[in-house]
């Protein structure tokens, strides 16, 4: 493992970042080098598949301004990339940004076992950065490792390209208020989420869409979700960490996502890794 780690700390790419396009809410580089913020072993803390080991592969950079963002380190792109030495030490080394994709692959088997589920690329926003995100998760796959993307679905093009490698996905839907962007911006977010999480669904990807609420979330903002939702896998009302959301409201909207989707695949869970004080 020193040796192993040692190489990383002297990486030095002079790969560019690539061309840069400057969209209404998100921006995106056709670089295959990748920006990364950190990459280290812990549970899954949200979502139906709670508890599974994981690698996770976490991109640096995020275009949006969600108010309730509980990873801003890592809102824009990172000089370095943090790697975690051994699974479960908490003890990581610095590798310079950009990195290549055969490099992430090397982090990756570092902590690769069988008791890991499977390898959770997430942000950031992955989508941001399509080309290096599209090559990983391929080059995952290749190696039979099972690919867990984790998007707020900011750009249906971009999930596009990267769908035939994702086996699961977990997509964010924003409801008003929880992202500082136009009502036009989140209007196209809101389409482009869909769009995601349709195209995931019908593609056979085990399809998690995940909404976080806010003690002031009106129903009828979930409501009209849910009417224009797909068919999912799971739908996940995610009460805001660090704030107090009633009982009786989360009933209220479990209610709402169980009629339009479905009452075994409607469940309200919480930020566990944060309760237990994981990464």
């Amino acid at each position: 493992m020193e040796r192993s780690t040692a190489a990383y700390v002297n990486h030095a790419s002079t790969a560019g970042e690539g061309s840069w396009r400057l969209g209404s809410l998100t921006r995106q580089s056709t670089s295959s080098d990748g920006f990364l913020g950190e990459i280290f072993t812990s549970f899954q803390g949200e979502g139906p598949l709670l508890g599974r080991r994981q690698v996770f592969v976490r991109l640096s950079g995020c275009s949006l301004g969600c108010i309730y963002c509980d990873t801003g380190a890592y809102l824009r792109r990172t000089d370095s990339c943090r790697l975690e030495t051994a699974p479960g030490s908490r003890r990581f080394v610095e590798i310079r940004n950009p990195l290549s994709v055969d490099l992430v692959i090397e982090c990756v088997k570092l902590h690769a076992a069988p008791e890991v589920h499977s390898v959770s690329i997430t942000g950031g926003e992955p989508l941001e950065q399509p080309g290096f995100t599209e090559t990983l998760a391929g080059e995952l796959k290749s190696l039979g490792m099972t690919v867990y993307l984790e998007t707020n679905g900011c750009s249906f093009d971009m999930f596009s390209r990267i769908a035939e490698h994702i086996d699961i996905a977990a997509i964010d839907v924003k409801l008003p208020g929880t992202v500082r962007c136009s009502a036009a911006q989140c209007e196209s977010l809101v389409e482009n989420e869909l769009a995601c999480i349709r195209l995931a669904s019908e593609n056979g990807i085990y399809t998690i869409a995940k909404i976080v609420v806010l003690p002031e979330t009106a129903e009828h903002e979930l409501e009209r979700i849910c009417r224009e939702m797909p068919s999912v896998d799971a739908i996940v009302i995610q009460p805001v960490s660090g704030q107090s959301v009633s009982e009786l409201k989360l009933l209220a909207l479990q209610g709402i996502a169980a009629r339009h989707l479905g009452a075994d695949r409607a469940m309200v869970i919480p930020q566990m890794h944060k309760a237990l004080g994981m990464m």
